[in-house]
C-alpha cells in the first residue's frame, strides 16, 4: 500500500470554449479544470498501473477525486500511476492484490478500510486479461483464468464495495466492443465482456433505489500495451485502425473522459446503458 498527496494545480485547457459551450464550462468545470460535482469524492479504479486505468485515474484526480488505485504486479508503473496523479493535485492510495483470487478482493478492501473511514462515491471496475485463443486451441484453464480474471472479481469486488458506497454514487464497468460483436480470435474474451454487459443492466436496475447508476464503456481498438504485439505487423494495425470510422485507434484518455463524464452528476440520467466508444465501429 502506498498513500501520497499534494496540492499541485493542473494546468486549465481551455477547449470547451472552442466548441462553443463556454457557459456548459462555466457552470461544470472551473478554472483548475476540475468537474466541480466531483470534488472530495473518492473513487477506486482496479488495473490503474497503466493504459486506460492510468488515464481514468488522473483524470478523475484532475477533478478533485481522491483515488484509490488497484494494481496487481506492476509496482513501478503503479507508482507512475501515483506521480501522475499527485501531480494534478489530488490524493491516491495504492493497493496491491492479485483480483484472480477470492482472497484478494478480501485483501483489497482490508487495505482500504485501514485507509478510510469515509465511503466510496465511484467505482471504475477496469482490470482485465485477454486473450486471443480460437475454439480449437483454448484449453480449460485458460478458459477459468479469463472468467475468474473479467467477471467473477468484478462480481465480488462489486459486492464487496457495495458495502462501503454512498448512495447516489455511481459504478463504470469496462467492457469491449469484443463483447458486442464477432470475435472467432478471442471469443472467450468476449463472452466475457458480454457477461459483463448483462451484469450491468441487471446491477443498474438492483440498485436503482439506492440512485447508484451503473454503466458500461465498451472500447474498440485502444493504443495501449496490449497492441504491443501488433505494432510491427502493418497490415494489423491498418486493420485495427481502420474498424473506426473516425479512422484512428482510440486512446486512453478518450476512454477516461467518457468515464469521468459517467461518474459525475452530469450523467444522473443516464443509467444501465453500455457506452460505444469506438470512434464508429460498425458504422
Amino acid at each position: 500500500m502506498r498513500f501520497a498527496s499534494s496540492h499541485l494545480k493542473p494546468p486549465f485547457c481551455p477547449a470547451l470554449e472552442g466548441l462553443g459551450l463556454a457557459d456548459w464550462d462555466k457552470n461544470v468545470i472551473d478554472q483548475g479544470g476540475k468537474v466541480k460535482s466531483l470534488d472530495g469524492k473518492i473513487a477506486l479504479v482496479t488495473g490503474a498501473s497503466g493504459g486506460i486505468g492510468r488515464q481514468i485515474a488522473v483524470r478523475l484526480a484532475e477533478s478533485g477525486v481522491t483515488i484509490i488505485a488497484h494494481f496487481r504486479s506492476r509496482e513501478e508503473c503503479a507508482e507512475e500511476t501515483a506521480s501522475a496523479v499527485r501531480a494534478v493535485g489530488s490524493e491516491i492510495m495504492l493497493v496491491k492484490s492479485d483480483l484472480s483470487q477470492s482472497e484478494g478482493v478480501r485483501d483489497l478492501f482490508a487495505e482500504v478500510d485501514k485507509a478510510f473511514a469515509a465511503p466510496l462515491d465511484i467505482l471504475v471496475n477496469n482490470a482485465g486479461a485477454g486473450s486471443l485463443a480460437t475454439i480449437a486451441a483454448i484449453d480449460d484453464i485458460e478458459i477459468e483464468r479469463l472468467f475468474r480474471v473479467n467477471l467473477k472479481a468484478t462480481v465480488l469486488l462489486t459486492q464487496q464495495a457495495l458495502t462501503r458506497f454512498n448512495d447516489g454514487g455511481a459504478i463504470v464497468n469496462i467492457t469491449s466492443m469484443s463483447g458486442l460483436m464477432a470475435q472467432p480470435a478471442g471469443f472467450a474474451y468476449g463472452m466475457c465482456k458480454a457477461a459483463l454487459n448483462s451484469f450491468t443492466v441487471s446491477l443498474a436496475a438492483e440498485l436503482s433505489s439506492r440512485k447508484i447508476r451503473v454503466n458500461a464503456v465498451a472500447p474498440g481498438p485502444t493504443d495501449t500495451d496490449l497492441l504491443n504485439d501488433y505494432r510491427a505487423n502493418e497490415s494489423a494495425m491498418d486493420l485495427l485502425t481502420g474498424m473506426a470510422a473516425l479512422g484512428r485507434l482510440g486512446t486512453p484518455d478518450d476512454i477516461a473522459r467518457i468515464v469521468r463524464f459517467l461518474a459525475s452528476p452530469e450523467s444522473g440520467w443516464l443509467t444501465g446503458q453500455i457506452l460505444q466508444a469506438s470512434g464508429g465501429m460498425r458504422l
